[in-house]
């Protein structure tokens, strides 16, 4: 009688973890979901930019410049830009311009739509150095801007 008891607590269970196991499939993680800093940018002539360099520059000139910074965060339904610039009529930066955009992949495409309001971007984004590195290459203007990923002190100890 408790053989046939433990028998079907195990069947149950064993039916329990098969039903578990069938739910749904998770999608897999967009390589531009996480944190990034600018590495470069072309300008109006197509020239790069590196971004360090400039700011190096910079902080030379006017060390109250150090807090000039570009980053970008992505989520799984956002991305938003944070611009801080130098205010050129004090030594100091100017409070961070933050934009913020949804974003979706054209699976025909493959470009990515970033929309705010009624202005979308359309990117061609590829990414490389272990998908730590990407490149938006926006597809209205031809400017080229390249992000390395912001990786933690925790990620860096387990690659």
């Amino acid at each position: 009688m408790k053989s046939i008891f433990y028998s079907k607590i195990f069947l149950l269970s064993l039916i329990g973890i098969l039903f578990l196991s069938c739910s749904k499939e998770e999608i897999p993680q967009d390589k531009l979901i996480g944190d990034w800093t600018i590495y470069s940018i072309t300008d109006e002539n197509n020239q790069t930019i590196v971004w360090n360099d400039l700011k190096a520059d910079l902080v030379e000139l006017i060390e109250e410049y150090s807090c000039l910074d570009f980053t970008a965060s992505a989520t799984a339904n956002l991305v938003s830009t944070t611009y801080t610039f130098i205010d050129s009529d004090s030594r100091g930066c100017l409070t961070p311009a933050i934009n913020v955009y949804t974003w979706e992949v054209d699976p025909e495409s493959g470009l990515y739509l970033f929309t705010q309001g009624n202005n979308i971007i359309n990117y061609r984004i590829s990414f490389s150095n272990a998908d730590n590195r990407m490149t938006w290459n926006d597809q209205t203007s031809g400017v080229i801007t390249i992000w390395d990923r912001l990786v933690s002190a925790t990620e860096e100890a387990t690659e």
